[in-house]
């Protein structure tokens, strides 16, 4: 009984501290200087976008991220990234979205459109540079919400 009553603290120690890796670990970077993801989709979609770069953590913490995030798919990272689309959709401006682990920023992109209803973001033009492999599930997300959608693969 005493085994079984650690085992359990133990599992909900890792619970908690998993997800506070998934949540406080999961960084956002928004900044005024070329980044090369930024060069990339500038050659690729042409200048005039926003953008928002979903950034890795180490491979644990994002693995714990995707596995949290699939389990309870809300994260501060997906309200963030739905209200500057919805800003920028409401401005007219493309959106692009891009980050090096291309899992945790497709569950992020859809996540985050998920928080619109259907065909709520009509005018929204998201810009998806990363890897082909998670266009369709992205593109699906976009479509549902009224937006269209073009890809570009990063390089590299």
């Amino acid at each position: 009984m005493k085994t079984m009553k650690q085992n359990l603290m133990l599992l909900a120690a890792v619970l908690t501290t998993g997800g506070l890796l998934a949540g406080c670990g999961a960084t956002i970077k928004e900044s005024t200087e070329m980044n090369p993801r930024v060069e990339a989709a500038t050659a690729a979609f042409g200048p005039g976008f926003d953008y928002m770069i979903i950034e890795p953590d180490s491979k644990l913490g994002d693995a714990i991220f995707v596995g949290f995030f699939r389990a309870a798919p809300s994260s501060d990272l997906s309200r963030h990234l739905f209200n500057r689309i919805a800003k920028a959709e409401s401005e007219g401006t493309p959106f692009l979205v891009t980050g090096p682990r291309g899992e945790k920023t497709a569950l992020v992109i859809i996540q985050a459109l998920s928080r619109a209803p259907e065909n709520g973001l009509p005018k929204l033009e998201l810009l998806y540079l990363g890897d082909e492999q998670y266009v369709q599930g992205i593109e699906e997300s976009v479509k549902r919400v009224g937006g269209k959608m073009r890809f570009a693969p990063y390089p590299g």
